[in-house]
């Protein structure tokens, strides 16, 4: 007999993930690609949806609904792109959900990648066990996702788009020093990239492209540009954390994504410095402030946990 799957689909600016699972979570397959911008959405997800076919009868299944996080801003109504900052622009208004149930005829949930995240650390991951949590992601972007009470919470805002230095760099929302447009991995690339052109001394001057994963390793090996870079990205990123911590209150935080993987230790001990510092109202003691234990599948899980819990099978 064969046995039903869900499959989860995580896109991202940087790369797209998916996998078969069964419906406790459990995953049987993964696969993943390139966000090509070369590429249409249409031939991108079709190709992908080919795939997730493929791997559930490899594994003597099929498909019964599929969960989804991408960018936002989203229309969850309706399952529709909108214009996601670090998404090709071929993706802005691109209809997902209709595209997905037209070629599977399957029943699809189409959530915000942050929020999907934040619902499988929650589920899943570092936030089980707390009823309140906000989830962060720092990667191509940064984006997030509040639990409260253990419910996602629904809203048009992006934690991402926190403004850390008004006179900062112009973000791809529209404005200036929001979080994502100083500490995402593409700012702090950009950043090394201008300190580097101002005539800084530095081992990165031999690496092409300087990356966010470059400055690391340059932190990690003591050099003092990418030293002085990443001081500087701790400062910013605890101010727009402490932000959140002031209004939420959160029983823990969370850091997912590239960056904060790659980081790991480098990046959470002078971040929990930092913010002893800078929060007052609420007592930081009450907060974690922890890893993502899915580490760069949060939101695959949180994906497949879209489609498990409206089927109530958690």
């Amino acid at each position: 007999m064969a046995h039903d799957f869900i499959a989860g689909i995580d896109i991202g600016g940087t790369k797209i993930a998916v996998a078969v699972a069964a419906a406790s979570g459990e995953i049987f397959a993964r696969y993943s690609v390139v966000t090509d911008a070369a590429i249409p959405p249409e031939t991108v997800m079709g190709g992908l949806l080919e795939k997730l076919e493929r791997m559930a009868e490899a594994n003597e299944g099929r498909l019964v609904a599929i969960g989804i996080g991408c960018p936002g801003p989203l229309d969850r109504e309706r399952g529709l792109v909108l214009a996601p900052p670090n998404m090709p622009r071929s993706w802005w208004q691109f209809p997902l959900r209709a595209y997905v149930e037209e070629r599977t005829g399957l029943t699809v949930v189409v959530e915000n990648d942050a929020n999907a995240a934040a619902l499988g650390e929650h589920l899943y991951g570092a936030g089980r066990g707390h009823k309140d949590l906000v989830y962060l992601t720092i990667s191509t972007g940064i984006g997030g996702g509040i639990i409260a009470d253990h419910r996602l919470v629904h809203r048009v805002g992006e934690a991402g788009h926190v403004t850390v230095r008004p006179e900062g760099a112009r973000c791809g929302c529209g404005a200036r020093g929001c979080l994502e447009a100083e500490c995402s991995g593409t700012s702090i690339a950009r950043r090394a990239q201008e300190y580097l052109l101002a005539g800084g001394a530095s081992s990165l001057h031999s690496v092409h492209p300087v990356t966010a994963r470059a400055v690391i390793e340059a932190v990690r090996e003591g050099d003092e540009l990418a030293c002085a870079v990443w001081r500087e990205t701790i400062e910013l990123l605890a101010i727009g954390i402490s932000s959140i911590i002031a209004v939420l209150a959160p029983e823990s935080v969370i850091l997912g994504g590239g960056v904060s993987a790659g980081a790991g230790e480098l990046l959470f001990g002078p971040l929990r410095q930092e913010l002893k510092e800078r929060v007052r109202i609420v007592p930081l003691n009450s907060v974690e402030i922890v890893p993502a234990a899915l580490g760069t599948e949060s939101g695959l899980y949180g994906a497949l946990a879209l489609v498990s819990q409206r089927a109530g099978k958690d």
